[in-house]
């Protein structure tokens, strides 16, 4: 009786350990608080991964930039120091400079259309995103397109003369103001809130969502829906550490990643609707798009091959636009 107790024993013990052996701890990083998509991705990744692996990976959500800035997490996940991360595109194109096609000006101007065209291009992203910067996209996250807010209508090309405009410190987004006539003030986000007060800008450029969470509706009082650019954030895994999982493994993390993101991108439509009626009712006035925005378009697409050595290179940037036209079909 005694050596039957000791051979479960030891048995017991041998399989717990291999179980342990089995076990991986996967830390996800992102830059927002807890109300937010971006963040809400982040649980249901957890959730599926945890669902999907039984139990045997541990998604660890670290919010807010708790683990570094977004740059610097996503340098993080080429030596596989941390293993995954949700960040905006804008910050992962100094390391990989070929997501820069997401950001193309009137790339697209559907979320549906947009939808489409981010899934057709994962695959062939991937292929890029691997050797240039380590990681691998999971999914590809969008909260919306970027709109205009101002403290006096914006309806033409001609009423946004002569305002001052704060944009995100990155080429496509100044040279996109730029070609509209007027000259764009890159600022740090930290800034951007205070310049409002203050009148130094007359207004910035974010999604709906923003100007809820970032209380522009204190200091701005109208919202033009321009389509220039979608806000958009892959949900990153280092490669390194990919690569490190068995087979199975990696089909359920890749699964999860893909079905987080499409959770989040309902969400954020959802949220996108209800930001849209707060901000209606704390008194601002939503204008819809310009009534001239073909010309806005026509401006903004006229630029892209000046940015194509900036995003992977003419022939990818060809390849990329290909793919985004037939989405559009």
């Amino acid at each position: 009786m005694l050596k039957a107790t000791l051979t479960a024993t030891v048995l017991s013990l041998t399989m717990a350990s291999f179980a342990g052996a089995q076990d991986y701890t996967l830390r996800l990083s992102h830059g927002d608080n807890e109300s937010n998509p971006t963040h809400l991705t982040a649980v249901k990744f957890q959730e599926l991964v945890d669902e999907y692996t039984d139990g045997r990976v541990a998604v660890q959500i670290f919010p807010s930039n708790a683990l570094g800035t977004e740059t610097e997490v996503a340098q993080a996940l080429r030596m596989g120091s941390i293993e995954a991360e949700i960040l905006y595109t804008g910050n992962l194109v100094p390391l990989a400079p070929s997501a820069g096609v997401l950001m193309l000006p009137y790339a697209y101007t559907t979320t549906e259309q947009a939808h489409t065209a981010m899934d057709e291009l994962i695959d062939p992203l991937n292929e890029r995103l691997v050797p240039e910067a380590g990681v691998r996209a999971l999914g590809l996250l969008e909260k919306g397109f970027r709109v205009l807010t101002t403290n006096q209508p914006v309806e033409t090309l001609d009423s946004l003369q002569g305002l001052k405009i704060r944009v995100s410190p990155n080429d496509i987004a100044i040279k996109t103001f730029q070609a509209w006539g007027i000259e764009p003030l890159p600022m740090d986000w930290a800034e951007v809130f205070p310049a409002l007060q203050q009148g130094v800008i007359d207004g910035q450029e974010n999604p709906y969502t923003t100007a809820i969470s970032s209380r522009f509706y204190e200091v701005q009082s109208d919202i033009t829906e321009i389509h220039y650019m979608m806000w958009t954030g892959p949900l990153l895994i280092s490669e390194r550490v990919f690569q490190s999982y068995p087979e199975d493994i990696q089909e359920a993390v890749a699964r999860a990643g893909r079905e987080a993101v499409e959770y989040g991108r309902q969400v954020s439509g959802e949220l996108t609707e209800e930001a849209k009626a707060e901000l209606v009712e704390r008194g601002m006035t939503l204008h819809g798009a310009p009534q001239d925005e073909e010309k806005w378009a026509e401006a903004a697409e006229a630029l892209w091959p000046e940015f194509y050595s900036q995003i992977g290179g003419e022939e990818w940037a060809t390849q990329a636009i290909k793919i985004i036209n037939s989405s559009a079909q």
